[in-house]
């Protein structure tokens, strides 16, 4: 476990902890996150996969604005309909953002790479 990694949990924790009000703050970050696409999350989850078994994907670059849309557009409804199951007694957005940080699945990594195809210039 790197020290991203621990971070990332001790934070998540938190953000599952409060899942269980009215508004699932989890998703809330996560939609302004897919609209702003602030270079430090891109940052995080590059320090979050440091020395693990997923691996860089080739996007293509003549692609890159309207994969990065598609991506972000289905992020964006998928999280909506995440606030929507929040409301119910168990926070599921930051159940899953735990299990996202615990155990690093190559999707994850994927589906930000693809939202910020085209918005960052260089990954390291």
């Amino acid at each position: 476990m790197n020290g991203t990694q621990l971070k990332c949990l001790l934070a998540m924790t938190v953000l599952a902890l409060t899942g269980f009000g009215p508004l699932s703050l989890t998703c809330l970050i996560g939609m302004f996150i897919l609209i702003r696409r602030p270079i430090w999350f891109f940052q995080v989850v590059q320090n979050l996969y440091d020395n693990h078994r997923a691996q860089a994907v080739d996007l293509p670059l003549r692609n890159n604005g309207t994969s990065a849309t598609v991506a972000r557009i289905k992020s964006f409804l998928s999280l909506l309909t995440l606030l929507i199951l929040d409301i119910a007694p168990v926070p599921v957005t930051g159940s899953i953002g735990l299990y996202v940080v615990t155990t690093r699945p190559k999707w994850f990594k994927t589906l930000v790479e693809r939202i910020y195809n085209g918005a960052v210039t260089s990954s390291r």
